[in-house]
């Protein structure tokens, strides 16, 4: 069995939480990072304190900070996704480079903890799949030595589809509900298993409660109040005539929801099953690392949700005498690392033609993209490049590029470029 770790990152918008896993536990274990209060949180915050390489991470950036030891940066998803810059003592950093920092010193942390430096495969829960916060993530993880193949990024919503997988039959023999209640706001998700299909699909989604307030609405007891009826009337309005196998409570604002949510508790658990877990995401993003795993048994469902792909496409190309079709991209693969490539010699044709078949339909659409100017030296005397990528869940990019043909005639700047909105 290969050693290492298996890492699970809740990255926020302003915080982050840990889970890991190692080979022969019973369960992924949290990491903490202090020993006061919410011990497995910390903020994403980066420091470098004045006059020194160290960096700083968390509550300890804010304090070096607060006592003048060194400029601060925080809320990097945030930075990273606006591409702004920060300047310590007259260098300026990216916010990439700021984010690289806080991986590189948590996951110091972590291997201190461990004794483990080996990663065998790291999985990051966003809330929101923004391509230029991926691709950051990705190229930080590339930086700390990571292979690309062992990094995923998975949206919440998928982490916690894994974590209730991960759980007894029970809770999700019918309809699981979560309400996280953080900085980010206050999301309502859903999952539950769609049976009669081949095989069967765990479907999971989101929904961003438009009366979402934040989360220092707890800072008075006016405030406190007002919660506790959102949150009571969201329960009464959300699931009140659904049938739910169980409710689980996560994110920081939940922490206190004893002291605050009173009657949103007593209407919650009436005849269902409620659980607060800490770190559901982290967690959860460690059982889909374990999922992805050559080696482990897999999830007997096909997973349908926010990050995973709902149509297949596929396009019929001739090698040599025989037509084959080639798959592009398969229903609930994760959009992020759906891409394909591939070079055509068009043969009396002047169109790519693919095949769109979205899930749940019995019969594909058929999509033209035109060579146009790309195939005019004559039939067979052309070699296109076709590339398909998605920018995100529903919407692909499909591109056709002139490679020339062999020594006879050189590649032009010529290209075709469209983009596709699944609905």
């Amino acid at each position: 069995m290969e050693q290492g770790l298996i890492i699970g990152y809740d990255l926020c918008k302003d915080y982050c939480r840990i889970s890991y896993y190692r080979e022969g536990e019973e369960e992924p274990a949290d990491l903490a990072f202090t020993d006061e209060q919410n011990p497995y949180l910390i903020q994403n915050a980066v420091c470098r304190r004045s006059g020194t390489a160290e960096w700083l991470i968390g509550q300890e950036a804010y304090e070096a900070a607060l006592f003048g030891a060194g400029a601060i940066a925080d809320k990097l998803l945030t930075l990273v996704a606006k591409k702004s810059f920060a300047t310590f003592e007259g260098v300026k950093y990216t916010a990439e480079e700021l984010l690289f920092h806080f991986l590189d010193e948590s996951l110091k942390k972590l291997f201190a903890v461990t004794k483990e430096h080996r990663i065998r495969r790291i999985v990051f829960s966003v809330q929101e799949l923004d391509a230029t916060v991926l691709d950051a993530i990705v190229s930080c993880m590339k930086k700390l030595g990571v292979d690309r193949k062992d990094v995923h990024i998975i949206s919440h919503t998928e982490s916690y589809l894994f974590f209730v997988l991960s759980r007894s039959r029970d809770p999700w023999s019918n309809l699981s509900v979560l309400y996280d209640f953080s900085g980010d706001g206050l999301n309502f998700y859903e999952m539950e298993i769609l049976r009669g299909m081949q095989p069967n699909v765990a479907s999971a989604k989101r929904t961003f409660l438009e009366e979402g307030f934040s989360i220092d609405i707890l800072d008075s007891s006016a405030g406190k109040k007002m919660a506790d009826s959102i949150m009571t009337s969201s329960v009464e309005r959300m699931i009140a005539k659904k049938l739910v196998s169980s409710c689980y409570l996560s994110g920081n604002g939940m922490d206190s929801v004893q002291e605050w949510g009173g009657n949103f508790l007593r209407i919650l658990c009436q005849r269902r099953r409620v659980f607060f877990i800490e770190n559901l995401f982290a967690k959860g993003s460690v059982y889909a690392a374990i999922d992805g795993l050559e080696d482990a048994p897999k999830t007997p469902f096909s997973v349908m949700c926010e990050g995973r792909i709902r149509v297949d496409i596929s396009v019929d190309v001739y090698k040599g005498l025989n037509q084959q079709t080639m798959s592009l991209a398969k229903v609930g693969a994760n959009w992020y690392e759906t891409r394909s490539t591939f070079d055509i010699i068009p043969d009396q044709e002047n169109a790519l033609k693919l095949r769109v078949k979205k899930v749940g339909e019995r019969n594909p659409v058929t999509i033209e993209i035109p060579f146009e100017s790309l195939n005019r030296r004559g039939n067979k005397l052309s070699r296109l490049r076709v590339s398909l990528f998605f920018t995100r869940d529903n919407i692909f990019t499909v591109s056709v590029t002139d490679r020339g043909f062999g020594e006879f005639f050189p590649p032009t700047e010529a290209e075709v470029h469209r983009t596709f909105t699944v609905e």
